[in-house]
């Protein structure tokens, strides 16, 4: 069966690299919803799909965070579009979207574990047995990846899910412009980032799970503000290099934390208890340090 259909995807290599210039120059406020939402997401599934067919040859951190990223671009696209998508289509696609990403994550987590590690050991801790282990571990997550991720069952179902969400907003909002509905969803992304920040900006060093949220909703709003630059007032590229700045911070307490999450739940047979303990002391002193860093710049985010 041809699950393209009416729909064929683009070649990844060309639309993709070509993508920020296409949609400026084709994205205007008199653009229907349904067309608009055609336009920016093709080129993004287009990546994806060749992200998940490089998978099968290659096994480079870069291509599995890559693939995370096109899936997390697409969950914030859906979720703009979620008020004319209806239910159904758009908690099919995020939470597909969600699960592809959590498998081409597993790879990913050990390479960040494992350069975490490596600075452990660097700095004098005996992480040795444990950071062969790590290793060990992400050759694991690597074949897990790869058997869980298809790349012709990725292009199946991410063509099938444009092509119902493209349907279903064709026959609810073909004729509205895109206008005033990006400003609106982005507004509403903003005022999101900025109740979530004030939320976690209460205490003098923010809650993990507070600080993963404004990491969280920060992600969606910069993507949003990419996605709809062109038909969006202002220019938006001091802001979303302020977020980029802010999700590097994130971004590095993030990394440590699921890091250490990781390590205490990981049974590892060769590697003695004690050096597990060491390592797992390491890594929370330097979340600590990491947190207060993200903490500062979440709270300049919410004043």
């Amino acid at each position: 069966m041809d699950m393209d259909g009416d729909w064929p995807l683009p070649r990844p290599n060309t639309l993709f690299k070509d993508h920020r210039r296409t949609v400026s120059s084709s994205l205007s406020k008199a653009s229907s919803l349904a067309s608009t939402f055609s336009l920016l997401a093709r080129p993004v599934v287009a990546d994806a799909v060749q992200r998940a067919r490089d998978l099968s040859t290659q096994g480079d951190a870069e291509g599995f965070h890559q693939l995370r990223v096109a899936l997390r671009k697409l969950r914030a696209l859906y979720w703009a579009y979620s008020p004319y998508l209806g239910e159904e289509v758009s908690t099919q696609a995020t939470e597909e979207f969600k699960r592809l990403a959590g498998v081409a994550g597993g790879t990913r987590d050990w390479d960040i574990a494992g350069d975490l590690l490596e600075g452990a050991r660097e700095s004098g801790a005996a992480v040795e047995t444990l950071l062969v282990a790590a290793q060990q571990k992400r050759a694991e997550a690597v074949v897990h990846s790869r058997t869980m991720i298809n790349g012709d069952d990725v292009e199946a179902f991410l063509s099938d899910v444009l092509q119902r969400a493209v349907a279903s907003l064709q026959s609810s909002c073909n004729e509205l412009p895109v206008g005033s509905f990006a400003r609106d969803r982005v507004r509403r992304a903003q005022r999101a980032l900025k109740k979530r920040s004030v939320h976690a900006a209460r205490n003098e060093v923010a809650q993990e799970e507070d600080l993963h949220d404004v990491r969280k909703a920060g992600k969606k709003l910069r993507y949003l503000l990419e996605f709809f630059q062109p038909v969006v007032k202002g220019d938006h590229g001091r802001l979303i290099k302020r977020l980029s700045s802010a999700q590097e911070k994130l971004g590095q307490f993030n990394d440590i934390a699921a890091s250490e999450t990781l390590i205490r739940r990981t049974a590892f047979d060769e590697v003695s208890p004690e050096i597990v303990r060491e390592s797992l002391q390491w890594l929370h002193e330097q979340k600590r340090r990491r947190m207060r860093a993200a903490s500062r710049r979440v709270k300049r985010i919410a004043n």
